[in-house]
């Protein structure tokens, strides 16, 4: 059931991003219009004074909350990466759609407190309010989270993307952003909240963004490490003998701890320098390097603090690899 002040637009499955993918990322910030856009049924569009969030299920208070009561409440900032998870129809195709923005909003936490949480609630379900087919299925789009994450300080119902008030296109004038977690996660255009004690049974958690796993589903949840070469690109001139550097941008909800450039394929490996990382940004890596004349095939790989790293290949975060030119 659809409420007052808000029609889809654009309706069905829709991608945006920039031309030139990841190479067209060489900002630490990331600007909207290189910022991608993905949507399972289309855009909504919501008239903010018509918007409000209901908070129930395992809640001793239900709440319901205007947008003016959430710019009431304390809010912060969180800078992380934003990356889609891919389509839920091939898991193990990687597409590297991603971003480094600053949120602003309100953290669920205090939401989750005002509608004083059951400790029986093990689940927080979010579901977003637009409505429509997505593979042939029509039904609401709906995810969960972990207590714990859903109790997490980076967790927030965001208002704003880079200093400016989300967009309809955003997810606004109100979107849930899961920091470190794949942008499935971060339900655009949320309109409830629902405490349980067990996982969402939607399609959305079950059938979609569920990777198989030897002990059943597995949650396509935490961003596996990932790493991209933004320069050189394959347009890029040059010359033999001339001083170069190879850098991109590494991520993942562990921090990156090392990166690896190969420029023959894959035949030998060096170590690249690796930046900090704020929040959950992502992290700069540089590796300088004099090419000579032929045709080069460059990798990259992470690996993070835990020991995880990137699969060669057939994943969501296999390691990325630009073929190069270069000129006498």
């Amino acid at each position: 059931m659809t409420r007052t002040g808000m029609h889809m637009v654009r309706k069905g499955f829709s991608f945006e991003g920039p031309a030139n993918g990841v190479h067209a990322l060489k900002s630490w910030i990331t600007p909207e219009d290189d910022l991608f856009l993905v949507t399972h049924m289309g855009f909504l569009n919501i008239d903010p004074d018509h918007w409000h969030l209901d908070v129930d299920g395992l809640v001793g208070n239900p709440t319901r909350l205007r947008l003016s009561d959430l710019q009431a409440m304390p809010q912060r900032e969180y800078m992380s990466f934003h990356e889609c998870a891919g389509s839920p129809l091939a898991p193990t195709v990687a597409k590297r759609r991603i971003g480094n923005v600053v949120w602003k909003g309100v953290p669920l936490s205090l939401v989750l407190e005002r509608a004083k949480i059951s400790t029986e609630a093990s689940y927080v379900w979010t579901s977003g309010l637009e409505w429509g087919e997505y593979a042939d299925i029509e039904e609401a789009y709906q995810k969960d989270l972990p207590i714990g994450k859903a109790r997490a300080e980076e967790v927030l119902l965001a208002l704003e993307i880079n200093g400016q008030p989300l967009t309809a296109a955003r997810g606004g004038p109100v979107r849930l952003v899961v920091p470190g977690w794949y942008g499935t996660n971060s339900v655009k255009w949320v309109g409830s909240i629902t405490a349980a004690n067990r996982r969402a049974s939607g399609v959305y958690t079950t059938r979609f963004y569920n990777d198989p796993a030897p002990s059943g589903g597995k949650p396509v949840w935490s961003v596996a490490p990932e790493s991209v070469i933004v320069s050189p690109s394959p347009n890029d001139l040059l010359l033999a003998d001339v001083p170069t550097k190879i850098w991109g941008w590494a991520w993942g909800d562990v921090k990156i701890s090392t990166v690896e450039v190969s420029v023959d394929g894959g035949g030998s490996w060096q170590r690249a320098t690796v930046g900090p990382r704020n929040d959950r940004s992502w992290q700069l890596f540089e590796l300088p390097w004099t090419p000579v004349s032929g045709q080069h095939v460059l990798l990259c790989r992470c690996t993070n603090e835990v020991g995880e790293g990137q699969p060669p290949s057939a994943a969501r975060n296999a390691v990325h690899s630009v073929q190069i030119q270069v000129s006498i």
